[in-house]
């Protein structure tokens, strides 16, 4: 930083030398913070991209599409996730998460979290009993280390985990918190499956509960996070009603359409907030 006289040559006066020296140090730290913000910020996304799934197993039967857009503005990297899961008999397992909070303290819980899930599921559990053995861990492991880490935790975390039988056409499902899945009937009716909420991950000991749908024949099943359907323009039940009108609409099977439709829709610009869909469509009648 430069400072110079255009008429007088006179030498400056002690006082402005000194707002001089203040200006420097200030423009300093300022510099200084923005570099530091724009590597942590490239830290933690490069962490979340690395510890979400790269690609979704295909399973026969089932058709799979998803969207995740990291967020967008100081707010930083969040903690969304989601992951399909190979199960005994033809099964799968379907999970969408949500960590709040942002940086590079939500992306680790929410590994932590995404990892837990699937070493659940291997045990072959129902949600609702996958999602208790889950809220005892969040609630061991989930407070703030100190208060430097503080800021960066993460403050509570949501999940909905469904198992889907392609036999019987029946899904399972459980909800910790997160918000209900669309159904998206054949004729094209789009509304939200009747799902008890469930409390958070991490309050311990509360219960949840368990949901048993029959899918119909070419039925398709929209979970997501709330960064898809909130931000401080747009409430959540808004954001839901515009969800549904977007899924709305007789299924054509081109799922990857779908999900560019509804983040065209819903997220004209960049989101303020982590935002995940995941549609799952059936094949020969398996949604």
């Amino acid at each position: 930083m430069a400072f110079a006289r255009s008429r007088h040559a006179d030498p400056f006066e002690h006082e402005e030398i000194q707002l001089a020296e203040e200006l420097v140090s200030r423009t300093a730290v300022c510099l200084d913070n923005a570099r530091r913000y724009t590597r942590e910020h490239a830290t933690a996304l490069t962490l979340q991209r690395d510890l979400l799934p790269r690609t979704l197993p295909q399973q026969p039967g089932v058709e799979v599409a998803h969207r995740y857009l990291p967020a967008a503005g100081p707010a930083g990297v969040g903690g969304d996730w989601y992951d399909v899961i190979p199960l005994s008999g033809a099964r799968v397992g379907l999970v969408v998460g949500d960590v709040a909070g942002h940086g590079t303290g939500a992306a680790a819980t929410m590994g932590r979290v995404r990892t837990t899930v699937a070493a659940l599921a291997a045990l072959d559990l129902a949600p609702d009993e996958l999602l208790a053995r889950l809220d005892d861990l969040v609630a061991r492991t989930g407070a703030p280390a100190g208060p430097a880490d503080a800021e960066d935790q993460a403050l509570g975390v949501t999940c909905l985990y469904a198992i889907y039988d392609p036999v019987s056409r029946h899904c399972v499902m459980a909800r910790a918190g997160h918000l209900p899945p669309v159904l998206v009937t054949p004729d094209g009716h789009a509304e939200l499956v009747d799902l008890p909420a469930g409390p958070p991950l991490g309050l311990g000991g509360l219960p949840f509960e368990c949901a048993d749908i029959e899918l119909p024949e070419g039925a398709t099943l929209a979970l997501y996070t709330d960064g898809l359907v909130e931000n401080r323009h747009t409430d959540i039940d808004a954001g839901v009603s515009s969800l549904c009108t977007a899924l709305a609409g007789p299924a054509d099977g081109q799922l990857d359409k779908t999900c560019d439709k509804v983040i065209t829709t819903l997220l004209p610009q960049p989101p303020e907030d982590d935002a995940a869909l995941r549609d799952s469509v059936g094949d020969l009648g398996f949604p």
